[in-house]
């Protein structure tokens, strides 16, 4: 079990490493370029580097990032958990780096800055796969995906939605009242639906799922669901219609987010049982989101 733990915990660095460097280097080879803004504190990062650039005040984008975003892990902390801020802070971490702004990490592709439209889409679609492969993993790209995710799980609020009204306010304070030019803001606006988009298209992990496991050796299964996944389930009586054979149906209510540990217990239980999966839409009575692990 040690080394399970120890390979996904590995894992998950990686998938924050990975998606922490894919979000830093979007924001900078496409947003930066087109005068456009990021979201949560990495737009108020942008907005303060601007702003103070005003001034001929040369502070980079990346030491905005890290001290925004001490008091949302000190928040974090006390309301998802203690592992997730810790990815977070690694993330945090990742990206101060990346926008530092070294000269080496600066990539002309050759695209005219002035095609907002075309580099806000590519950043949305980079920057939202970015945070929503961290937080399917249980991970985070740090900032408003801290305030995001508790309010996910204690109010089943989407993510995508939270970040849309914090966005728009940033973007309209960046483009009308920062650089005057609403242009940016319109445009900054494409970038943030393209981005709230694809992470509510790949972060499922509220969306409720229903797990019917076809087995002979429902104690086993139901036993390893039950301390694997930490949620009730039911065990029903069935027959083959065409062996005529007994045997059970153990079936239980989990979150998309849990699915992929769910299937592998049961593979690992009984590699013979029959596993089906389908969506439910609304839930009466006590079904308890945990905080991320």
């Amino acid at each position: 079990m040690k080394k399970e733990q120890l390979l996904d915990d590995i894992f998950r660095v990686c998938i924050v490493i990975f998606s922490s460097t894919l979000y830093s280097l979007s924001v900078i080879w496409f947003l930066e370029p087109a005068n456009l803004i990021a979201i949560g504190s990495t737009a108020i990062a942008q907005i303060l580097n601007r702003a103070f650039s005003f001034a001929d005040i040369g502070i980079p984008i990346g030491v905005f990032t890290l001290v925004l975003n001490i008091p949302l892990c000190i928040y974090g902390m006390k309301t998802v958990s203690i592992k997730f801020v810790i990815y977070s802070i690694l993330s945090i971490i990742v990206q101060s780096f990346w926008m530092m702004g070294w000269d080496w990490i600066k990539v002309d592709f050759g695209i005219n800055p002035n095609d907002r439209f075309f580099l806000g889409v590519i950043a949305g679609l980079l920057c939202g796969s970015a945070i929503g492969i961290a937080l399917r993993y249980g991970t985070s790209t740090g900032g408003m995906d801290i305030i995001g995710q508790s309010l996910a799980l204690k109010k089943n609020i989407s993510i995508g939605m939270f970040s849309s009204v914090i966005n728009v306010l940033l973007a309209v304070i960046a483009g009308g009242i920062v650089a005057k030019s609403w242009d940016i803001t319109l445009y900054t606006f494409i970038f943030i639906i393209i981005t709230n988009l694809v992470v509510d298209k790949i972060h499922t992990a509220y969306n409720y799922l229903r797990v019917d496991v076809i087995s002979q050796h429902s104690e086993e299964i139901s036993k390893a669901l039950l301390e694997g996944i930490k949620r009730g389930c039911t065990i029903a009586e069935v027959k083959g219609a065409y062996t005529h054979e007994a045997k059970y149906d153990v079936f239980m209510i989990i979150s998309s987010y849990e699915l992929q540990k769910a299937s592998e217990i049961v593979k690992k239980t009984d590699p013979n049982a029959f596993m089906t999966v389908s969506p439910v839409k609304k839930i009466f009575g006590k079904f308890f989101k945990h905080t991320i692990v």
